[in-house]
């Protein structure tokens, strides 16, 4: 065992990827603007990467996505369709310093004149290899 680990660190490090792609089940009930509440559900599309770089990075890639995602008002019955994205950027430097960058852009689109909701948010942090961070925020808003 020892030689194997050995042996492993001698090889000279490259870039190494995976990627994972499914089809996950979103199902939810949430409090509209109005106060009626909402259920939706259905597919949601998932592709997580991960990458590692030849310096010994590290690169995380997630991204979530409506497929036919409906939602049904529980008190009026009215019909929605969920839209957008949800994806976050991760990248860790060998140092110790790291950047994230992630953005939600969730809508639930109404019919036959019903209010639509839209969630939208974009955080970015970037942290140093000294751990202070140098870039921070968070856009959040939502919207009927």
């Amino acid at each position: 065992m020892t030689v194997f680990v050995v042996g492993a660190l001698a090889v000279p490090v490259g870039a190494q990827a995976a990627t994972t792609v499914e089809t996950q089940t979103f199902d939810t009930t949430f409090a509209l603007c109005n106060g009626d509440d909402i259920h939706v559900s259905g597919p949601l599309l998932a592709v997580m990467s991960e990458t590692t770089t030849p310096s010994g990075g590290e690169v995380l890639a997630f991204h979530f996505q409506p497929q036919g995602v409906t939602g049904v008002d529980l008190e009026t019955g009215a019909v929605f369709h969920a839209t957008g994205l949800t994806r976050d950027l991760i990248v860790n430097s060998p140092p110790g310093g790291s950047t994230e960058t992630f953005v939600n852009r969730f809508h639930i689109q109404a019919t036959r004149g019903n209010e639509c909701y839209i969630i939208s948010e974009l955080f970015h942090v970037t942290v140093t290899t000294d751990a202070t961070v140098r870039v921070f925020f968070d856009n959040f808003s939502s919207t009927c």
